[in-house]
């Protein structure tokens, strides 16, 4: 399966753990010199930047921009998981899907089980699982590793599709 990531530099270390891959990181790359070309063609997507509800930005360390809404169009249609607080409250979540991505996400602050729950998620589509399905069985793991706000957390992540809009 070809993966690519993007994160907060501070992230890093969790972020290649959870995608498999060597994430770019933000900074360096910040959204004016972002290649969008990197974001295409892969079949897993994995972001985990800060987010802000309403705005049109994905934010890295020290809240430079990493990514704008525009930008996000060249995912095509990748299956995208976005560890990225207050998703579905701004644009970012709906130009994905204008994309034709396929988003997994949760609302409102993201706390650390995202990053576990994006692990088995890719690990569960990787084996051959279809969408829904390891969505499921990631969150069947999570529900053995945590309790509390991080399982009440991830336990919100879901499937966004294009039929959302």
């Amino acid at each position: 399966m070809q993966v690519f990531a993007y994160c907060a530099q501070s992230f890093a270390r969790d972020v290649r753990r959870a995608a498999g891959v060597q994430p770019l990181t933000c900074p360096p790359v910040f959204a004016d010199g972002l290649d969008e070309d990197l974001l295409s063609g892969h079949e897993f997507v994995y972001f985990q930047l800060h987010g802000v509800p309403g705005e049109p930005y994905w934010y890295g360390d020290g809240w430079v921009t990493a990514i704008n809404d525009g930008q996000l169009a060249a995912v095509g249609n990748a299956t995208v998981f976005a560890n990225c607080c207050y998703l579905p409250e701004g644009p970012m979540l709906a130009a994905m899907l204008k994309a034709g991505a396929t988003v997994v996400g949760g609302p409102g602050e993201n706390y650390a089980g995202g990053g576990a729950l994006g692990l088995w998620l890719r690990t569960f589509l990787a084996a051959g699982m279809g969408l829904q399905a390891a969505l499921t069985a990631a969150k069947g793991m999570l529900r053995l590793l945590y309790h509390g706000p991080v399982l009440e957390d991830v336990l919100q992540y879901r499937v966004w599709t294009a039929e959302d809009l």
